[in-house]
């Protein structure tokens, strides 16, 4: 039987599994420590996973996404956070230098991911 959770219940599962899974996931965002951000999307992973994992950054979205993305390529799986869309054009401005095809004389990074989308 099917059960039903809240979108911000599901995603606070699938953070604490996939934490769980990986050593490598971390999650950076801002007011995310143990009041668990203001949805409380995070709620209980900065107890259960500690600083290292559950990162509060400043209140600078493009530190957000530029964290993440310097995360990725040196291995981290970095799940950034923006609280709220209004702010997203703030956060695409890190976007184009370490995202652009890479010189064919550089090796290419690895594991990096695009935006999927906002709530």
């Amino acid at each position: 039987m099917a059960r039903t959770l809240t979108y911000i219940d599901a995603i606070n599962e699938a953070l604490h599994q996939e934490m769980e899974r990986d050593d490598r996931v971390c999650i950076i965002g801002e007011d995310l420590g143990l009041g668990g951000g203001v949805f409380k999307a995070t709620a209980g992973l900065y107890l259960k996973f500690g600083e290292d994992r559950v990162l509060d950054s400043p209140l600078a979205e493009g530190i957000i996404i530029a964290a993440a993305i310097g995360a990725s390529l040196v291995g981290f799986r970095p799940v950034p956070e923006i609280q709220f869309a209004d702010f997203i054009g703030d956060a695409v401005d890190p976007l184009p230098p370490p995202t652009a095809p890479p010189s064919p004389r550089s090796r290419p990074p690895r594991g990096l991911r695009g935006l999927r989308g906002l709530p």
